[in-house]
């Protein structure tokens, strides 16, 4: 019995649930995994999974040698690193998943320049509009607000992702402009189910915080679909500053309610937790990080415009 090999197919069935996943991801065969489980299990005289119709999880037993077992293949994969020098030259291939709407705005222009300053790194990049699991999905990283994960994620945050009320000119003509979070009872209102998937939205201000809980008249996860609606004057929306600087620059949206603050999100990169953080992700995850930083450049060009907009993205005081 391959000892480090049966560890290895224990912790990806652990974290994906399945072993036809697992043997995916391994590039290996599922007959290979179950018997790698099956070596373990008989090695250590105890059951490793609970097996159900949906998915396979670990005994209540088996918590703690989960966790050392990713301890140990984090430190041998340090170890290796170490005495490597394909992890420090950034060759081989990075595997990113990001939202497609920040994908298509920024990252995508941002690849191509980290890919230049990397050429011997070969960026193997999806994008999507829901919960991407990296390690479900067989990712390095996945880009995306900050949503509840699986505790076998890390989470870095990127850059500030806050949040405007917004209207086309059309649309506050004929329907009127709220003065205070209440008015938007009165709206129609756009929702965005995987950026805010409740039905609440929070504002404060000197002097209140108030939560406004409504029903939307459009719901979707694929902002680009709201931001139509909003812009064709059928409804207002809460939108992400990156995704609709340019139609509030160009005049083409309008914001509302600005002296408020609304509840902010972030922009996270999730990864597998582990000992080991593989050196092209690392700097992979810096590059971003200094691209967007604390106030991101969608927000620097907004507030040199609209000045009177500093108070809704926290910026004043």
């Amino acid at each position: 019995m391959n000892e480090l090999e049966c560890i290895r197919a224990f912790v990806k069935v652990a974290e994906v649930g399945s072993f036809t996943e697992a043997a995916r991801q391994m590039n290996v065969a599922k007959s290979a995994v179950t018997k790698r489980i099956n070596q373990l299990e008989q090695h250590l005289e105890l059951q490793l999974f609970q097996r159900s119709t949906r998915r396979l999880s670990i005994t209540e037993g088996c918590t703690v040698f989960y966790q050392r077992s990713i301890h140990v293949l984090g430190e041998l994969e340090q170890a290796k690193a170490d005495v490597s020098t394909l992890e420090w030259s950034l060759s081989g291939t990075l595997r990113v998943s990001c939202v497609s709407s920040f994908t298509q705005l920024y990252l995508a222009d941002d690849l191509c320049e980290f890919r230049q300053q990397h050429p011997d790194l070969l960026i193997d990049f999806s994008q999507h509009d829901r919960y991407c699991d990296p390690v479900q999905e067989g990712f390095d990283l996945s880009i995306q607000t900050d949503v509840a994960h699986s505790e076998i994620l890390q989470k870095v945050e990127i850059a500030p992702l806050k949040r405007l009320i917004v209207g086309s000119p059309a649309y506050l003509e004929k329907q009127g402009i709220p003065t205070k979070p209440e008015d938007l009872s009165e709206h129609a209102l756009a929702h965005n189910r995987y950026i805010h998937p409740d039905f609440t939205m929070h504002f404060e201000n000197t002097k209140e915080v108030v939560s406004v809980p409504f029903t939307p008249t459009y719901s979707s996860n694929t902002i680009i679909l709201l931001r139509s609606a909003v812009m064709k004057g059928q409804c207002l929306a809460m939108m992400p500053i990156f995704f609709i600087e340019q139609e509030i620059m160009s005049g083409e949206l309008v914001p509302v309610l600005t002296d408020y603050r609304m509840e902010g999100a972030k922009l996270c990169a999730f990864y597998r937790k582990s000992a080991f953080v593989p050196m092209k992700a690392r700097i992979f995850l810096n590059f971003l990080k200094r691209k967007y930083g604390d106030i991101p450049p969608w927000e620097q060009r907004l507030l040199l415009k609209n000045p009177e907009l500093s108070y809704a993205l926290g910026i004043a005081p």
